[in-house]
Protein backbone atom coordinates (compact mmCIF):
# COMPACT_ATOMS: atom_id res chain seq x y z
CA UNK A 1 0.00 0.00 0.00
CA UNK A 2 1.37 3.72 -0.87
CA UNK A 3 0.14 7.42 -0.04
CA UNK A 4 1.72 9.75 -2.21
CA UNK A 5 5.56 8.25 -2.15
CA UNK A 6 5.02 6.55 1.34
CA UNK A 7 5.30 2.85 1.26
CA UNK A 8 2.65 1.20 4.21
CA UNK A 9 3.35 -2.56 3.98
CA UNK A 10 0.28 -4.37 4.82
CA UNK A 11 1.36 -6.98 7.18
CA UNK A 12 2.20 -4.36 10.04
CA UNK A 13 0.89 -2.05 13.07
CA UNK A 14 1.18 1.37 12.91
CA UNK A 15 0.62 4.13 15.56
CA UNK A 16 0.29 7.95 15.70
CA UNK A 17 3.68 9.04 16.29
CA UNK A 18 4.67 7.06 13.28
CA UNK A 19 5.99 3.71 14.24
CA UNK A 20 5.59 0.57 12.57
CA UNK A 21 5.14 -2.84 14.59
CA UNK A 22 5.81 -6.47 13.58
CA UNK A 23 3.97 -9.02 15.62
CA UNK A 24 5.74 -12.59 16.14
CA UNK A 25 3.52 -14.50 18.75
CA UNK A 26 5.13 -12.69 21.91
CA UNK A 27 7.84 -10.62 20.75
CA UNK A 28 7.45 -7.58 18.11
CA UNK A 29 10.03 -5.50 16.21
CA UNK A 30 9.52 -2.04 16.37
CA UNK A 31 10.58 0.77 13.93
CA UNK A 32 10.17 4.04 12.46
CA UNK A 33 7.58 4.37 9.43
CA UNK A 34 8.56 5.67 5.93
CA UNK A 35 6.55 8.91 6.67
CA UNK A 36 7.91 9.68 10.37
CA UNK A 37 11.42 9.59 8.76
CA UNK A 38 10.84 11.45 5.71
CA UNK A 39 9.03 14.27 7.88
CA UNK A 40 11.87 13.96 10.49
CA UNK A 41 14.53 14.44 7.74
CA UNK A 42 18.26 13.53 7.82
CA UNK A 43 18.17 11.54 11.44
CA UNK A 44 21.67 12.27 12.58
CA UNK A 45 21.61 11.10 16.19
CA UNK A 46 19.83 7.97 17.84
CA UNK A 47 19.53 6.92 21.22
CA UNK A 48 17.87 3.80 22.11
CA UNK A 49 16.71 1.77 25.23
CA UNK A 50 19.13 -0.87 26.32
CA UNK A 51 18.64 -5.15 26.55
CA UNK A 52 16.13 -5.72 29.59
CA UNK A 53 14.99 -2.33 30.08
CA UNK A 54 11.10 -2.28 30.53
CA UNK A 55 8.92 0.09 28.90
CA UNK A 56 5.18 0.77 29.40
CA UNK A 57 3.02 2.09 25.93
CA UNK A 58 3.37 5.68 25.87
CA UNK A 59 6.78 5.85 27.68
CA UNK A 60 9.93 7.56 26.36
CA UNK A 61 12.02 4.62 24.91
CA UNK A 62 14.61 6.78 23.33
CA UNK A 63 15.38 9.94 21.92
CA UNK A 64 16.13 11.42 17.81
CA UNK A 65 18.23 13.86 16.44
CA UNK A 66 17.58 15.14 13.32
CA UNK A 67 18.61 18.24 10.97
CA UNK A 68 15.04 19.59 11.48
CA UNK A 69 14.06 19.02 15.70
CA UNK A 70 15.49 16.49 18.56
CA UNK A 71 12.70 14.80 20.32
CA UNK A 72 11.91 11.22 22.19
CA UNK A 73 10.75 8.41 20.78
CA UNK A 74 7.55 6.91 22.13
CA UNK A 75 6.61 3.01 22.78
CA UNK A 76 3.90 1.87 20.72
CA UNK A 77 3.45 -1.53 22.70
CA UNK A 78 4.79 -2.36 26.27
CA UNK A 79 6.90 -4.96 27.30
CA UNK A 80 11.23 -5.49 27.86
CA UNK A 81 13.50 -4.43 24.93
CA UNK A 82 15.14 -8.16 23.84
CA UNK A 83 17.28 -6.53 21.18
CA UNK A 84 18.31 -3.27 19.67
CA UNK A 85 19.79 -2.15 16.60
CA UNK A 86 23.38 -1.08 17.40
CA UNK A 87 23.89 -0.54 13.82
CA UNK A 88 20.94 2.04 13.52
CA UNK A 89 22.78 3.56 16.88
CA UNK A 90 25.90 3.79 15.15
CA UNK A 91 24.26 4.77 11.61
CA UNK A 92 21.14 6.41 12.29
CA UNK A 93 20.61 7.16 8.37
CA UNK A 94 20.25 3.87 7.86
CA UNK A 95 16.41 4.48 9.24
CA UNK A 96 16.03 7.09 6.52
CA UNK A 97 17.24 4.53 3.94
CA UNK A 98 15.67 1.53 4.07
CA UNK A 99 12.54 1.73 6.78
CA UNK A 100 10.76 -0.86 7.08
CA UNK A 101 13.74 -3.04 6.88
CA UNK A 102 17.26 -2.44 7.86
CA UNK A 103 16.43 0.36 9.81
CA UNK A 104 14.59 -1.49 12.77
CA UNK A 105 15.09 -0.15 16.24
CA UNK A 106 13.89 -2.47 18.74
CA UNK A 107 12.37 -5.85 19.71
CA UNK A 108 10.39 -5.92 22.48
CA UNK A 109 8.27 -9.08 24.51
CA UNK A 110 5.24 -7.81 24.79
CA UNK A 111 4.24 -7.52 28.32
CA UNK A 112 0.29 -7.04 27.37
CA UNK A 113 -0.64 -8.67 23.89
CA UNK A 114 -4.03 -6.17 24.45
CA UNK A 115 -2.18 -3.75 22.92
CA UNK A 116 -1.88 -4.56 19.44
CA UNK A 117 -5.45 -4.09 19.12
CA UNK A 118 -5.66 -0.41 19.94
CA UNK A 119 -2.67 -0.05 16.89
CA UNK A 120 -3.80 1.09 13.60
CA UNK A 121 -3.86 -1.37 10.98
CA UNK A 122 -2.49 -0.46 7.46
CA UNK A 123 -5.62 1.06 5.80
CA UNK A 124 -6.19 3.03 8.79
CA UNK A 125 -2.70 4.07 8.79
CA UNK A 126 -2.82 5.10 5.65
CA UNK A 127 -5.96 7.40 5.70
CA UNK A 128 -4.22 8.85 8.79
CA UNK A 129 -1.53 9.95 6.62
CA UNK A 130 -3.78 11.44 3.90
CA UNK A 131 -5.31 13.41 6.85
CA UNK A 132 -1.67 14.51 8.19
CA UNK A 133 -1.00 15.79 4.22
CA UNK A 134 -3.60 17.18 3.55
CA UNK A 135 -3.52 19.65 7.23
CA UNK A 136 0.07 20.17 6.23
CA UNK A 137 -0.86 21.67 2.64
CA UNK A 138 -3.67 23.80 4.46
CA UNK A 139 -1.67 25.11 6.78
CA UNK A 140 1.67 26.09 4.10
Amino acid sequence: MQVDNYQIPENLFYDNNDFWIKVNGEEALVGMTDFGQSNTGDILYLELLNCGEILSRGERCGSIESGKWVGNLTAPVSGAVIDNNSEVVVNPRKINADAYGEGWMYRIKLSNPDEIKLLMKAQDYAAWVAEQMKNEQEIN
